[in-house]
């Protein structure tokens, strides 16, 4: 096909999915309104053809090549004849959204890529090296994006999420990288570029570029309302304690073996909401170098967390107490 695309090879090869696909009895369900259907998804197909063709550089351009041995163009193929299904079960009988399922799931069968029905996707939509990849139902997304592989547009909780507007919203010409999470309803502008591995919980500004700059693992003891999610890490010579806590909350040093580590105190710098902020600073002599890995303890009123060698605090403590080597706890 090259940059053409022939309508009617394309017409029959969706015809053929839908019969391969659907057992003789939802074909017949679906008689009346095959033509359009037929129609309708093709001219979408053709269009994310044409852009996969343009925008992957492994295709060499060629439109034919993506249709009939990329496994990730299933889903989107599958994804624009179950979208048309399922708009139109919307009116009239349930008959319409069994048969939309069924061929959402046969797209994830054949690509390893889920996106539901009902989730609303643009024009020239790319969908590369896909496995892995979730959409789920109430995710709008815009013209022109670009999505690789293991990338979740989902809800923010696991089980037992409320109905109605939980999944993203994606702009036009959003660029995903490969295992990205973009969790709950959150605005991702126009012109958004977010890189590989990024979690995203809040709305992105357009013309914005998303990156990991340092992973923190928050922790919480138990699932009682009083328990925390909280990190920390260390940066550019201060120490950061991120996540549910605030001014209230005391932040202690403890070496390998969990003792208050003597002549380093913490200066608070910075006291935000979910954000701590100290400079350690050297009071005295402490006698013996400190046993590694340094790690952190937060108590509030009601909970106690002990961060566990917290990134770059180790490097932090040893560079202020000038000591060299320390000893590493077994």
């Amino acid at each position: 096909m090259g940059g053409f695309i022939d309508m009617q090879q394309l017409h029959d090869e969706l015809l053929t999915h839908l019969i391969t696909t659907l057992s003789p009895a939802q074909m017949q369900e679906l008689q009346a309104h095959l033509a359009p259907l037929v129609q309708t998804a093709a001219q979408a197909v053709a269009e994310d053809l044409i852009a996969y063709a343009y925008r992957d550089p492994a295709s060499r351009g060629r439109a034919e090549l993506i249709l009939e041995s990329y496994a990730s163009f299933k889903a989107v193929l599958f994804y624009r004849l179950a979208h048309w299904v399922w708009s139109f079960h919307q009116q009239h009988n349930s008959a319409f959204c069994a048969i939309a399922l069924k061929l959402s799931n046969q797209g994830k069968i054949l690509s390893g890529a889920e996106i539901h029905p009902a989730a609303q996707i643009g024009r020239r939509f790319v969908l590369d090296h896909g496995y892995g990849t979730v959409i789920g139902e109430t995710c709008e997304i815009g013209n022109d994006c670009y999505i690789l592989c293991g990338v979740t547009l989902g809800a923010r909780g696991i089980a037992n999420n409320p109905d109605g507007k939980r999944h993203p919203r994606l702009g036009n010409n959003v660029e995903i990288g490969a295992g990205a999470r973009v969790l709950g309803y959150v605005q991702i502008g126009d012109n958004v570029f977010i890189s590989p591995a990024c979690v995203i919980t809040q709305d992105v500004p357009a013309g914005t570029k998303v990156k990991v700059v340092n992973q923190i693992q928050l922790q919480k003891n138990d699932e009682s309302d009083h328990s925390n999610y909280l990190g920390a890490f260390a940066l550019n010579e201060r120490l950061h304690v991120v996540g549910e806590v605030n001014s209230s909350h005391k932040v202690t040093v403890l070496d390998a073996d969990f003792h208050p580590l003597a002549g380093v105190l913490l200066e608070p710098t910075v006291k935000e909401r979910h954000h701590l902020q100290f400079r350690l600073r050297h009071v005295a002599s402490t006698g013996h170098p400190p046993r590694l890995p340094i790690n952190l303890k937060v108590c509030g009123p009601e909970f106690e967390i002990t961060l566990l060698s917290p990134p770059g605090l180790s490097a932090m403590v040893r560079h202020l107490l000038q000591v060299s080597p320390l000893i590493v706890g077994g």
